[in-house]
């Protein structure tokens, strides 16, 4: 198993750095990203293996660049921000396996290639009552004592938190790199009290503390709502709707508060999933207001979809119409049941 994890992993490092090595660009001809993702995952769509910057869309993709210009793009931006104290923010479908694999791609890339570099790691997975044993596990580590996945999983109740076993490969990746890695998300009592009394569950300096006094503004508002409506497949009441919005704010503003605070000992990558990577109304908007100074990047893994093959069509954008991300990365989509299925049995 172990040995499959690694030859998987060398591919999907090869998927995000592999377009480096292309010497031709033919629009009509499949690019090393794709070659490469569909000998890995057997993904034959078009847009598998692409990387997209979404400044470039023009409305006509038949002058897309060259998929060397495209990864090219993407390193300068990432290695820019980490090189400056900033942060890269590397967005997922929490239960894609390919989308962690990348993710381990990708800091192996833009930040252990790079001497000197003292990029510390965030992870949406991780509560901050788990800290103290993450600590605990880097301070083992820089004793020089071995750690695995497991033995972390099971220092934070892992298995009781919900998080699939997909992240292992990514978790093992982080430890072995010896870096320093925090929890990004709150306890869940605050995310439960903050869902329940809104605003109101957060003193006032907390909040002005974390950039919560400050408005999204009512069209924001109303595309987080609507985006829990549909996340929870319409099968809870409206009245929940604006204190669950809250606690959305609370964790990206807190996701934030823990990357600036890991990105003082240097730069700072998040792992999280991609509506917390959103530049609108995610933790890149918190970043922006509280440290303005900072690049932040944000790259959003993508699953496609069968008989879709434009790659303007699958860009977040906010409700003006404005990307809300800066590279998209298309990937094979997860195999999955219908979610809406299960929650309207609960």
């Amino acid at each position: 198993m172990r040995a499959l994890r690694h030859q998987i992993f060398a591919a999907a490092l090869g998927l995000i750095c592999g377009a480096a090595d292309a010497t031709a660009c033919s629009p009509s001809k499949p690019g090393p990203f794709l070659q490469k993702s569909a000998e890995t995952s057997a993904c034959a769509h078009p847009l598998c293996g692409r990387i997209f910057p979404t400044a470039e869309t023009s409305g006509n993709d038949s002058a897309k660049p060259c998929p060397d210009d495209e990864w090219k793009q993407l390193k300068a931006e990432a290695t820019a921000a980490l090189a400056s104290g900033g942060v890269l923010i590397l967005g997922e479908t929490h239960d894609n396996a390919t989308h962690h694999l990348l993710q381990a791609a990708a800091i192996k890339e833009f930040a252990l290639s790079v001497p000197g570099n003292e990029t510390a790691i965030v992870f949406e997975q991780f509560r901050e009552d788990q800290q103290p044993a993450i600590d605990a596990t880097v301070s083992k580590l820089r004793d020089g004592k071995t750690v695995t996945a497991a033995e972390l999983k099971e220092a934070v109740g892992w298995q009781k938190s919900g998080w699939p076993d997909l992240y292992d490969p990514l978790i093992d990746f982080v430890i072995a790199a010896k870096r320093s890695f925090y929890a990004g998300d709150v306890s869940r009592a605050d995310i439960m009290k903050a869902a329940k009394g809104g605003p109101g569950s957060l003193p006032a300096d907390e909040q002005m503390r974390l950039a919560l006094d400050v408005p999204l503004g009512d069209k924001y508002d109303e595309a987080s709502i609507k985006e829990i409506e549909e996340a929870h497949c319409g099968a809870l009441p409206k009245e929940a709707f604006g204190g669950m919005a809250f606690a959305q704010r609370y964790r990206d503003a807190h996701l934030a508060d823990v990357t600036l605070n890991a990105a003082m000992q240097g730069s700072a990558i998040l792992i999280a999933g991609t509506g917390h990577a959103r530049a609108d109304r995610g933790v890149p908007w918190y970043l922006h207001r509280r440290a303005s100074e900072k690049k932040v990047v944000s790259v959003l893994f993508v699953e496609v979809e069968d008989g879709n093959s434009d790659p303007q069509s699958y860009i977040p954008r906010d409700p003006d119409g404005r990307p809300a991300a800066d590279f998209l990365v298309f990937t094979p989509r997860a195999e999955r049941s219908d979610p809406c299925e299960k929650m309207r049995k609960k």
